[in-house]
C-alpha cells in the first residue's frame, strides 16, 4: 500500500509539458519567421495599402463634393 502511494506521488512530481527554454526557442523562431516575412513582403504590403488609401480618398472626395 505504501509503495502504491509513493508511486502515485512520484508520478505526480514528474515534470510534464514545455519548459521555459522551449517556449523561448519557439518565440525566437516565430520572431525570425516574422522578420523574414516582413522583409520579403514588406514592399508589396506597403504598395497595397498605399493604393487602397489613394482609392478610398478619391471616393471620399467624390462623396464630399455632392
Amino acid at each position: 500500500m505504501l509503495k502504491q502511494m509513493m508511486a502515485r506521488k512520484s508520478g505526480l512530481s514528474k515534470e510534464t509539458g514545455a519548459s521555459m527554454t522551449e517556449y523561448i526557442i519557439i518565440v525566437a523562431l516565430v520572431a525570425i519567421f516574422l522578420i523574414g516575412a516582413v522583409g520579403l513582403f514588406g514592399d508589396k504590403v506597403k504598395s497595397l495599402f498605399s493604393t487602397s488609401t489613394t482609392k478610398l480618398n478619391a471616393v471620399q472626395s467624390k462623396m464630399n463634393s455632392r
